[in-house]
């Protein structure tokens, strides 16, 4: 028999496997990454939200100060220390307690935001698209406020673990001894010291475990001087990079779902004014629905808002709504206004041939604010303008825009917030929007200038002939401490809010 005819001929030419057994089963590293990801998220929600539980965040407050009187009573009543003995060794489980969920929220934390750079640079989060994540603008104060959230909790166990350390390492040494002094004492002020870090450190622990992970350390440094619109283009201005990404992928859904007819960017304003309108206790939430379905298609509302399996949802929406109007409540009292003239009525709105209006933080902190300026045109025809914004002992004192503006004819007379048949305020606020003008300009005050400062914006036409001037006042601090409060405060309300329970509706 030939040796091409023997069964064991192949077999003794076969050459074996250099990469050994079972390798053409190995794991996908971009798979691998993902997975990763999703058990270090799934860790940062769970641990979060044990972490910020007002009775853990109240103990991490008090663990420092009950330490330091344990210390100082020792020192008054050295037999305290001598009868606990080996019992102080059980000290350890309430100060793990007040550190650990903090400190493994905070490595999950930055973990996750790690992995998660790591997919989009590798395409592992949209079919194939790479970002390069880390180069976006605003992600490095995102990876450093990651960092003190770390530094935060590594200082936190610090304190913790060496006041706990010294009151054990007292308990070896014979009581009113100098080491065992010495111990006492050091504790004590470890204690204290660990109390005033847990006042400071507050905050970052109740930022852990949000949904949305880096919105909170995002701050809009970069924003277009001209608004398309108010609601929607505030919205994305203070977007952290990565959820952006996630909101202009919701954006092609949202275009998917409008009936045919309706312009892309009024009906996305429309629906933003309308959840933010619900938010406010305006209209309910039955009232909400009926608006949607007027330009949404009725079978895709469920998947666009009432899915909490999504990203954006009716909930996390109206956070992202309260979340900006934390930032620039300046720009939401032009909203309110707007929506006030047209349920009044007001002649200003109705006979003037142009709607200026004008909004300017109360107080500038740090020497700087946000002024908004919302233009319309309220003829029949389209009309060139320019605004000039005088800021005068600011920079720079002057500057001006120049416009061509759509025309908007104002209604007859008052509209209703909300009208089964007729145009009511829900259909007006958006199209005053889409066819003016916003400006989103930030003035400024050299360091030398505090006080009250006035800022004057005057609207003129082709000619140069002014049609109408205004002067706001603002009052100019150099601290910015006061205003930090407030805004964190105001962004934790905004929280809540997308915490809440979606609307269960049968669309």
């Amino acid at each position: 028999m030939s040796d091409e005819k023997n069964p064991g001929f192949e077999k003794q030419l076969a050459l074996p496997d250099p990469y050994g057994e079972g390798f053409e089963h190995a794991e996908d590293p971009l798979e691998h990454t993902k997975q990763q990801w999703q058990k270090l998220e799934k860790r940062r929600l769970m641990i979060g939200q044990i972490a910020r539980k007002p009775s853990l965040m109240l103990w991490r407050s008090l663990n420092g100060f009950f330490l330091s009187m344990f210390a100082f009573t020792s020192l008054l009543e050295p037999s305290l220390i001598d009868s606990t003995g080996g019992w102080i060794l059980l000290l350890f489980i309430p100060v793990s307690i007040a550190v650990a969920p903090s400190v493994i929220a905070g490595e999950s934390s930055w973990q996750a935001m790690q992995a998660r750079i790591s997919l989009r640079e590798q395409g592992g989060v949209e079919a194939g698209k790479r970002h390069a994540l880390r180069a976006q603008p605003g992600m490095d104060r995102i990876l450093e406020s990651l960092r003190d959230q770390r530094r935060n909790n590594l200082m936190a166990s610090i304190l913790s673990g060496g006041t706990f350390a010294l009151l054990v390492f007292a308990s070896a040494f014979e009581a009113n001894s100098l080491a065992w002094n010495m111990a006492l004492l050091v504790a004590m002020t470890g204690g204290v010291a660990q109390t005033f870090h847990s006042v400071f450190s507050y905050d970052f622990v109740r930022q852990q475990g949000d949904p949305f992970p880096s919105l909170v350390f995002h701050a809009p440094t970069h924003h277009p001087t001209q608004l398309g619109s108010v609601l929607g283009d505030l919205l994305v201005a203070h977007l952290d990079p990565d959820l952006l990404l996630e909101w202009e992928e919701w954006r092609r859904s949202f275009k998917k779902a409008l009936i045919p007819g309706n312009i892309s960017k009024q009906a996305l304003e429309r629906l933003l004014y309308i959840l933010h309108l619900e938010m406010e206790g305006e209209i309910t939430e039955a009232m909400a629905l009926e608006e949607f379905k007027t330009f949404l298609l009725a079978d895709r509302i469920d998947g666009l808002l009432l899915e909490d399996t999504h990203r954006f949802n009716w909930r996390s929406l109206q956070r992202l709504i309260a979340h900006a109007r934390g930032w620039q409540p300046g720009a939401f009292l032009l909203l309110d206004r707007l929506q006030y003239d047209l349920l009044s009525g007001a002649p200003p709105l109705l006979r003037a041939e142009w709607r200026m209006d004008v909004a300017l933080d109360e107080t500038c902190h740090a020497g700087a604010g946000n002024l908004f300026i919302a233009l319309n045109n309220q003829t029949f025809t389209e009309r060139h303008v320019r605004v000039e914004v005088l800021t005068p002992n600011g920079e720079p004192e002057t500057r001006d825009h120049r416009f061509e503006l759509s025309p908007c004819p104002p209604p007859r007379q008052a509209v209703n917030l909300s009208h089964p048949s007729e145009d009511d305020a829900l259909d007006w606020i958006p199209r005053y929007l889409e066819r003016g003008v916003v400006l989103w300009i930030g003035v400024a005050w050299p360091k030398e200038f505090t006080g009250p400062a006035d800022v004057q914006i005057i609207l003129r036409d082709d000619d140069g002939v002014v049609l109408e001037s205004q002067v706001v006042r603002t009052d100019v601090r150099r601290s910015g401490g006061s205003q930090t409060k407030l805004r964190v405060r105001n962004l934790a309300l905004a929280r809540r809010k997308g915490e809440l329970a979606l609307p269960k509706f049968l669309v």
